[in-house]
């Protein structure tokens, strides 16, 4: 009996052992599914900033489906322009319709990427969600962004 327990429990530890090996690796190396190119409406927002030493937190909640002047309603458009680089153009909703800011080249690496001089690292991409957050390196402040396509 006490063989079967031995083994029952080397069974157990090898098992465990292989899962975790296997999910750490995976999770590393998990390229991104979905594609970047289309329309991204911004969703949600949120952070902190620090401010004398304290997080100052922070959150927007613009509705993509009916944009205003009052929100930060915003929306980019992007465009697969060669291998693992995009197309970036954003716009803004003001005065009653979507007005052109800027446009940039980014070059995704795995799930990075710099955008604006950011730092930027996707952690959801699916064919309806983009949510990219970027941390500032010296701790000064943290963003993460949500986006839909409709």
């Amino acid at each position: 009996m006490k063989t079967f327990r031995l083994i029952g429990i080397a069974i157990i530890a090898i098992l465990i052992s292989v899962n975790f090996a296997s999910c750490s690796s995976d999770d590393d190396e998990e390229e991104i599914s979905a594609s970047l190119e289309g329309t991204w409406y911004y969703d949600y927002g949120e952070g902190w900033e620090l401010y004398k030493g304290n997080k100052d937190p922070w959150s927007t909640d613009p509705d993509p489906y009916n944009p205003n002047d009052r929100d930060a309603s915003t929306k980019m458009e992007i465009k697969k322009v060669g291998e693992n680089q995009y197309s970036i153009s954003t716009y803004y909703y003001d005065n009653g319709a979507w007005q052109y800011s800027e446009s940039e080249t980014i070059t995704l690496n795995g799930k990075s990427f710099k955008y604006d001089g950011e730092n930027c690292t996707i952690l959801t991409l699916t064919s309806k969600t983009l949510i990219y957050e970027v941390v500032e390196p010296n701790g000064k402040y943290y963003d993460k962004y949500t986006y839909i396509k409709m």
